[in-house]
């Protein structure tokens, strides 16, 4: 029975936001049950579950309202979970005292995987299903439905033939190298039978209605010479962004970003040359000796990525979805279409015998494909706890994960390259460190001298924002992110008034600053002399973009994207603020495909 404080306790948030929220429902009831609930018994029965209260005025502080009939409430609700859902839900319902008045509340659990979608019986599956995003009911998507229908039989997508691809889309090293391993791992069943059967039963290639052979996309995945020119955005981006945000203070969006072709052993390769070119690595001494500190542990990298390649969702829904790679100032992301699958949750992810495998094939596949001397994935469940263990003991702290229904998003956050850490100091030398280092140890959850027991990944709400850039000023924006890299750092220290000293390496840069979003520092325009308005107050790319207008007295949207290296929005953007600043003008109507800028005259 609920008590009128756990009643408080389950109301407060509610009070202090003015709202229902991502859990908690409140309504009125009073006459009857509201039209709408059905649905939100639906969303919280497709999540993970909520409360709804009944008999309750959020118009008027969530406090109780006159004329609520409980007992007829509470048999109406029971009658409506029975009858008009489908599943059948079967809440916990109870008549609560609350300030001298009757409330119903009802407990919703979520789903049985298998169960799912629940949706709302007379409009059907696909118009009555729906999920709880914050304080309101949303309904599912057809792809998201799909997805849920998936957990009931195991997913073929990645068998699938492409009947566009031939067998000679295949390539030949890669192909041998698979089948020489398959034979010296299964003699008995693959050491006489023909390569062309050989491959068909591993599912590299299949046969047509027409009878002819093609590639699966497992085969072309694993072992394609160009897998996406039948599949082009089966890939993985790797992006690095200069502060904590895509959306970047100072016009810099990004200082690293690559699209990765190929087949999976060729992008892995990329992806994990991308992220140790980009991470910080420090060199401290243990003793006598010179150790590197990494941000971030490549085995946990690799890791992550072969579970994302291998485990992504392949439907053809979801084949417009790259594999993101994103790192920023404080933390590395990698990000995949399609939740968790089958078996495996945010709840059971990483503990022993939780194992689910959406794409079989695949997954067969990478553990007989060539890479480094082994192969792509061992397939054996322990991704998870490997990563775990990697990060703590590297002093990044468990991994946070975050899963919807349509992506999956696991985090590492930035380990400390000034330190060494404890569970990679040399015992030798142990009794030699700093009681500072001690601290540091305990801070992260470290035992000096010893390697740390994995800890369970964190759960986070997807999307996680992180560090809100807005509170970030320029300067600390400057001190953390810009100083110490020369092309950047020139152009901001004009902007913000700082005197800098030359750096070494400075010689060798342009007499000014390159196109903010460029690949290199070559990649830069301007004609070797600071602009007339550069203590006007105006950011790196503003100036770029003001300079090249007066050079050229009128220039185009897509000139200026292709002169700056910039993104078209992020120009876009720049461009509409010199407009509202009076910089510039337009030389046509606003909405002519004939646009273009010039400098406003004074």
């Amino acid at each position: 029975m609920w008590s009128e404080e756990e009643i408080d306790a389950l109301l407060e948030p509610l009070r202090h936001a003015d709202s229902d929220n991502q859990s908690v429902e409140v309504k009125e009831a009073v006459g009857g049950l509201p039209t709408s609930l059905p649905e939100t018994v639906s969303a919280f029965s497709n999540g993970n579950g909520g409360t709804i209260v009944l008999g309750v005025s959020e118009r008027h502080g969530f406090s109780p309202i006159d004329g609520f009939d409980a007992k007829s409430i509470a048999d109406a609700m029971a009658q409506m979970c029975r009858e008009k859902l489908m599943p059948p839900v079967r809440p916990v319902i109870e008549i609560a005292e609350y300030h001298g008045s009757q409330v119903v509340i009802s407990v919703i659990d979520e789903t049985d995987p298998l169960d799912k979608p629940c949706y709302v019986r007379n409009r059907g599956r696909y118009s009555g299903s729906f999920i709880r995003v914050w304080d309101g009911d949303r309904k599912l998507s057809q792809y998201e439905i799909d997805r849920l229908l998936e957990n009931r039989a195991q997913p073929t997508y990645d068998r699938e033939i492409v009947g566009e691809a031939t067998v000679d889309d295949l390539d030949s090293n890669t192909v041998q190298g698979i089948l020489h391993l398959c034979r010296r791992q299964r003699p008995r069943i693959f050491g006489t039978i023909p390569d062309d059967d050989a491959l068909h039963m591993l599912g590299v290639t299949g046969i047509d209605g027409d009878g002819g052979t093609h590639p699966t996309l497992a085969g072309l995945l694993a072992a394609g010479k160009y897998p996406q020119q039948f599949l082009p955005r089966l890939n993985i981006t790797f992006t690095r962004y200069q502060g904590y945000s895509k959306v970047f203070a100072g016009g810099v969006k990004y200082i690293d970003n690559r699209t990765f072709d190929g087949p999976i052993p060729e992008i892995l390769e990329e992806t994990l040359l991308a992220t140790r070119r980009n991470m910080r690595i420090g060199g401290v001494l243990d003793g006598p000796l010179r150790k590197d500190t990494f941000e971030y542990p490549e085995e946990a990298i690799r890791e992550a990525v072969v579970n994302a390649v291998m485990h992504r969702d392949y439907s053809p829904m979801a084949r417009g979805g790259q594999i993101q790679v994103n790192m920023y100032a404080d933390r590395l992301e990698i990000l995949s279409p399609g939740g968790l699958y089958g078996a495996v949750t945010t709840d059971t992810i990483g503990m022993p015998g939780a194992t689910s495998t959406r794409n079989q094939t695949l997954a067969k596949l990478l553990e007989l494909t060539p890479f480094h001397g082994g192969t792509v994935a061992e397939n054996r469940g322990t991704g998870f706890e490997l990563i775990t263990a990697t990060l703590t003991e590297n002093g990044n702290g468990a991994p946070e994960i975050a899963d919807t229904l349509t992506a999956f998003r696991m985090t590492f956050r930035s380990a400390d390259t000034a330190r060494l850490p404890d569970s990679r100091r040399d015992r030798r030398y142990a009794a030699q460190g700093e009681q500072a280092d001690v601290d540091y140890s305990a801070s992260v959850g470290l035992d000096h001298g010893k390697v740390p027991k994995p800890t369970h990944p964190k759960i986070v709400p997807f999307p996680h924002g992180g560090i809100d850039v807005q509170d970030i000023t320029d300067r600390e924006l400057y001190d953390q992110t810009i100083k110490g890299t020369p092309w950047l750092e020139e152009p901001y220290a004009r902007y913000m008034g700082i005197e800098r000293k030359p750096m070494d390496g400075d010689e060798a840069m342009p007499a000014t600053s390159p196109a903010i979003g460029a690949d290199a520092p070559d990649g830069g325009t301007g004609s070797g002399t600071m602009p007339p308005h550069a203590d006007a107050g105006y950011s790196p790319l503003e100036e770029a973009l003001l300079t090249l207008i007066g050079e050229h007295g009128t220039m185009a949207t897509p000139q200026l994207v292709e002169a700056t290296g910039a993104p078209r929005s992020t120009v876009t953007y720049q461009l509409r603020k010199l407009l509202r600043s009076g910089a510039i003008e337009r030389t046509q109507p606003a909405r002519s495909p004939k646009q273009e800028y010039r400098l406003k005259a004074a």
